[in-house]
């Protein structure tokens, strides 16, 4: 069964994220990343198959998490955990939420 969650990250310079979480998992995924759509895609194949498709806004990161339901914590805490941990000090925050406003984890840069 197949599961999705979402998460609106507010930050500075979203596309700075994106192109380093499509180089983080570099060697663990099949990556794109598109700076001048300001769009990018993680494909997970190893164990997982698990989908991350990525836009950069003005002042957010939109990710959007489709994988199979037994793994949706686990890719949620990779993927929200890697956000927070790039950000360092700054505020950040990564709040899945799941279909029918169903929250998902939550990551904050500092504190997770």
């Amino acid at each position: 069964m197949t599961a999705s969650s979402t998460a609106r990250v507010r930050c500075d310079r979203p596309g700075r994220y994106a192109r380093s979480l499509v180089s983080t998992f570099a060697d663990t995924a099949h990556t794109e990343w598109d700076a001048e759509e300001g769009r990018g895609h993680l494909v997970f194949t190893w164990g997982h198959d698990a989908e991350v498709d990525m836009i950069a806004g003005d002042g957010v990161l939109l990710l959007h998490l489709e994988c199979a339901a037994a793994e949706l914590e686990q890719l949620e805490r990779l993927i929200g955990r890697g956000v927070v941990e790039l950000a360092g000090d700054a505020d950040v925050e990564v709040a899945w939420k799941r279909p029918g406003g169903q929250d998902g984890t939550r990551w904050v840069a500092g504190l997770d």
